[in-house]
C-alpha cells in the first residue's frame, strides 16, 4: 500500500540507560508501528560488524535487516553502507551551521544525507508494512538533522531517568558479549562525568524540543514508564494521531522483534517491564551528593529531588503519573 502523507517518525531522545530501548520495544508492540532500535548504528557500525539484531541473528542474516538493506542498496555504488555511516558520523550534530544551507538545496551534503535517509526509512516502512517508524538513537543531533528532511514527520518523546540511577548503573563494568547485545567492553565512567554527560544532552534535547510545535514532543519519565507503560504508551500514540490497543501478551509484557543496537535487554525472548531503583539503596551517599551537586537545576526541573536519603526521595518523588511537560 502506497505510503499517504509524509512519514511519521517517533525519535526517543535522551541520554543512555534511561530506557530508550525499552520504551521503543513497548510502542513496537502497537498495529501499524515498527520499532527499528538505533537506526543511526546500522549504517555506523551494525552492519560492517555484523552486531545481532533482536531476533538473535546477525543483522546481514536477519530477514528483515537483510530485505531492507537490499533494497536500500540497489542501485547504489559498493561501499554505499559505508559511506553513509561516514555521512550520518558528520551530519548528525545537534547544532551545525552548515545545515541552513540543506533547506535551500546548497549543500551536496545536506542533499546527500536527506536523500539516503529518507530512502533508507521509506525501506523500513516497506518492509514492516507499517506508518510509523520508532528510532530510539537517542542523540539530539540526529533528530536535528532528520527535521531537515521534509517528507518526514518527526515527533519526539524525551526520555529522562533520575540522573544518579543512570550515574550508578555507568559506574559498572560490562565484559564484551556480541551475542548478548554487548558489542564491546564498557568500563565504568566516574560520577562527575556521567553528571556532566546526562546534563549536556537532556539540555540538548531541550533545545530540540524547542524547535518543534508543542504537539508533536513529549516528555516520558523512566519511573513513571516502568510503574505505568500502558498509560506512557496511550500519550505516545496520541501525540501520533494512533490509537492504543493493549497487547494479546498483556501490558506489563514487551516481546522484542527486530531491535538494533541499543541495551542488552532487546536480546530476550519476552521482557517484563519491573522498577529498577536499587541504586537508592546501593548507591554511597558521597557519590549520590556529588551528583546532586552537580545537576541539582536538572534533577529538579524533571521531579527528581536532590535529597542523599533513599526514603526521602522514595517519598518525595512520585512514579504513579506520566509526565507531558511541554518545553
Amino acid at each position: 500500500m502506497p505510503q499517504k502523507g509524509p512519514l511519521k517518525v517517533i525519535y526517543i531522545a535522551g541520554y543512555g540507560r534511561s530506557g530508550t530501548t525499552l520504551l521503543d520495544i513497548a510502542l513496537g508492540q502497537q498495529p501499524g508501528v515498527f520499532a527499528a532500535g538505533e537506526l543511526t548504528a546500522l549504517a555506523r557500525h551494525v552492519w560492517k560488524e555484523r552486531e545481532f539484531c533482536a531476533c538473535r541473528k546477525q543483522a546481514d542474516e536477519c530477514g528483515f535487516w537483510a530485505r531492507v538493506s537490499s533494497a536500500w542498496l540497489n542501485g547504489r555504488q559498493p561501499g554505499a553502507m559505508d559511506r553513509y555511516g561516514n555521512l550520518l558520523a558528520r551530519s548528525e550534530w545537534l547544532i551545525d551551521p552548515r545545515r541552513l544551507l540543506w533547506r535551500f538545496g546548497a549543500s551536496k551534503q545536506g542533499s546527500a544525507y536527506a536523500e539516503a535517509t529518507q530512502n533508507l526509512l521509506q525501506e523500513v516502512a516497506n518492509a514492516s508494512g507499517s506508518s510509523v517508524i520508532v528510532d530510539s538513537s537517542k542523540l539530539p543531533g540526529r533528530a536535528a538533522a532528520l527535521l531537515s528532511i521534509e517528507d518526514i514527520e518527526v515527533y519526539v518523546v524525551h526520555m529522562v531517568r533520575d540522573g544518579r540511577g543512570v550515574g550508578w548503573s555507568m559506574a559498572k563494568p560490562y565484559q564484551r558479549s556480541v551475542e548478548d547485545g554487548i558489542q564491546k567492553e564498557l568500563k565504568p565512567n566516574p560520577i562527575w562525568y556521567t553528571a556532566a554527560r546526562w546534563a549536556s544532552v537532556n539540555l540538548g534535547v531541550e533545545m530540540l524540543r524547542r524547535r518543534l510545535p508543542r504537539q508533536r514532543s513529549i516528555r516520558v519519565r523512566y519511573e513513571d514508564f516502568v510503574a505505568d507503560p500502558e498509560r506512557a504508551v496511550k500519550s505516545v500514540m496520541a501525540m501520533v494521531g494512533l490509537t492504543y490497543e493493549r497487547p494479546p501478551q498483556g501490558k506489563d509484557v514487551m516481546i522484542p522483534q527486530h531491535q538494533i543496537a541499543g541495551s542488552r535487554h532487546r536480546m530476550q525472548n519476552e521482557i517484563r517491564i519491573k522498577k529498577d531503583n536499587g541504586w537508592m539503596a546501593r548507591m554511597p551517599r558521597a557519590k549520590r551528593r556529588l551528583f546532586s551537586a552537580l545537576a541539582a537545576p536538572l534533577l529538579s526541573r524533571y521531579g527528581y529531588f536532590a535529597s542523599d536519603t533513599p526514603d526521602e526521595d522514595a517519598r518525595l518523588s512520585p512514579e504513579s503519573k506520566v509526565r507531558e511537560e511541554a518545553a
